[in-house]
């Protein structure tokens, strides 16, 4: 028995000091938790207390306002503004508030931000091309774009086909504002005898427009262009233009290249067949050689129709051809 009391002594004795340490810890840790729970309250009461002693503000009215007057409302009262998003309001000018969170005259305290929407003003469109539709599905073509069919009016034409569309207003390719109306001249078809229709002689040879003008009693008037990078003779531009129009005895201006092809310039033959189809498409042809880049030819041309030009370069070259801004064809010239 004496053995055993002896061996517990010992062992209690061993066990004290761990005993101590763990009963300072707890205290410790007590101590902490304490002193973080007071400031904890501590700051909850102070930052409460800023909040509440700031003054309470009615929001203004921001609505019709541009940003900047917008700002300059709110910060004559303390609040802040963010920008939560822009719509297409055609009635609201594009940078003007739409509608605001919190709404105008409810009182908030100062720092309070108010968040906006603004206006992007009437949306935009782009006109599609309808040339040589028929009108009905022009009409048709209009509509899936928000567009509306305005004026249609009819005209003799010999390029576009009876019932089809010779003409539009605004151009293919314009931006409009949603909802706007497009006016279309559509085709009569090939006129009667004693009207006269001017042909398309662009990029033509002079003798075929002047055979023309002999036939129909037109006189001709030539302008010449000493910098037109086409071979000599090529009519470049026309007035009045193709299918308007003209009087016997009237006159008919046609401008022409008067290159003269010098020693060493080699011609290339372009010849190039747009694919069938309703709409017309835009040409672009570029040569650039030993000079730098040039424009041949950019204008309209309609489904299936062929491209015939001789072009002029030195040197080596390269020919590209864009349909509605895609490269279709390039070569290269020896």
């Amino acid at each position: 028995m004496q053995e055993d009391f002896e061996s517990k002594e010992i062992l209690e004795g061993k066990r004290s000091p761990i005993v101590k340490i763990f009963k300072a810890i707890s205290a410790l840790i007590l101590i902490i938790a304490f002193l973080g729970a007071i400031a904890f309250v501590s700051f909850n009461w102070a930052f409460s207390a800023l909040v509440h002693t700031r003054a309470e503000k009615p929001v203004p009215d921001l609505t019709n306002k541009n940003i900047d007057t917008a700002l300059d409302l709110l910060a004559n009262v303390n609040l802040a503004l963010k920008k939560a998003g822009e719509e297409y309001q055609p009635d609201i000018p594009a940078g003007s508030v739409i509608r605001q969170l919190p709404p105008a005259g409810i009182l908030v305290r100062e720092g309070k931000v108010v968040r906006v929407w603004v206006s992007q003003g009437k949306e935009s469109v782009e006109v599609p091309d309808v040339i040589s539709l028929p009108l009905r599905n022009a009409e048709f073509v209009l509509r899936q774009a928000n567009l509306t069919l305005g004026k249609t009016e009819t005209a003799y034409s010999v390029e576009v086909e009876k019932g089809n569309v010779i003409s539009q207003t605004p151009a293919p390719s314009t931006l409009v504002v949603k909802g706007e109306t497009v006016n279309l001249i559509v085709s009569n078809g090939a006129p009667s005898s004693g009207i006269i229709l001017v042909p398309d002689f662009r990029h033509k040879k002079f003798a075929e427009a002047s055979n023309w003008a002999s036939t129909n009693n037109i006189e001709v008037s030539v302008v010449e262009d000493e910098e037109s990078f086409f071979p000599a003779g090529t009519i470049l531009n026309q007035n009045p233009q193709p299918d308007t129009e003209i009087a016997a005895g009237a006159t008919l201006e046609i401008t022409i290249s008067s290159n003269k092809e010098v020693l060493g310039e080699k011609l290339h033959r372009i010849h190039y067949e747009l694919p069938q189809g309703k709409n017309d498409s835009r040409v672009r042809i570029i040569l650039i050689d030993d000079l730098g880049e040039k424009e041949i030819l950019n204008d309209f041309k309609q489904a299936g129709s062929k491209i015939d030009l001789n072009v002029p370069y030195g040197g080596e070259a390269t020919v590209r051809i864009y349909v509605d801004g895609i490269l279709v064809r390039q070569k290269e010239l020896k």
